[in-house]
């Protein structure tokens, strides 16, 4: 629990927005008999109840797919998931918080103990932190007529996983792009923590089915 560590930047508990952001609208499809998004919000929800940090729940979705939120029960953020700016804009209209932990919806797997592994490096002058792991697949460059150019040195490459876990004072409401889901000022300290193997992202339909068998892991041979 963040209550564990000095945390120099409050003078009382911070309390924390927990968002999952819609990215795609397989976020909406089904997995098992659930949809990946209410999987993935389970997670976020079972997370808020477990820290002893003061937690509001929330979704970051499009204007067009707000409808199929109405049943999640949250504060709902319309604006464009994926773009740094437009979310940053949504999160300073939104209710006040001190930290904000931003969940890609297209990770239901994800088990509440990265989302505490997360909170837990956000210590000291560190202002923003995100799970992530080494990448371990091979990288070809490939040039536009289809052919191998070099492969590209793995050690360089990291997997990023989610939750990004930011204060509220370390983001750039004036920024545009960024690599993470919102803009951070130019004089943030970022670290990042280990992210689980099973924190996958789906990535199209065609994953679902996978997906289904990891799910099947986590409920009986990973428990």
């Amino acid at each position: 629990s963040l209550t564990r560590f000095s945390l120099p930047n409050f003078v009382s508990t911070p309390s924390l927005k927990v968002v999952v952001a819609i990215t795609s609208p397989i976020a909406f499809e089904l997995l098992n008999k659930d949809s990946i998004l209410h999987t993935t919000f389970g997670v976020a929800r079972a997370f808020s109840i477990e820290t002893s940090i003061k937690t509001q729940l929330a979704v970051a979705v499009s204007q067009d797919d707000a409808h199929k939120v109405a049943d999640l029960n949250c504060e709902v953020l319309i604006c464009e998931p994926n773009s740094p700016a437009s979310l940053a804009a949504a999160l300073k209209q939104s209710a006040p918080f001190d930290l904000v932990a931003i969940h890609d919806s297209q990770r239901p797997l994800t088990r509440t103990a990265q989302f505490h592994r997360t909170v837990e490096a956000l210590i000291g002058d560190v202002d923003a932190v995100r799970p992530a792991a080494a990448f371990t697949e091979t990288l070809k460059a490939v040039t536009p007529d289809q052919m191998i150019e070099k492969t590209i040195d793995r050690t360089s490459m990291m997997r990023i996983s989610t939750p990004e876990i930011i204060r509220y004072s370390a983001i750039d409401f004036d920024g545009a792009g960024s690599t993470w889901f919102v803009p951070l000022k130019s004089n943030t300290k970022s670290a990042t923590v280990d992210a689980d193997p099973e924190s996958l992202r789906v990535n199209s339909a065609a994953e679902i089915a996978l997906m289904e068998s990891f799910v099947h892991w986590q409920q009986t041979i990973a428990r």
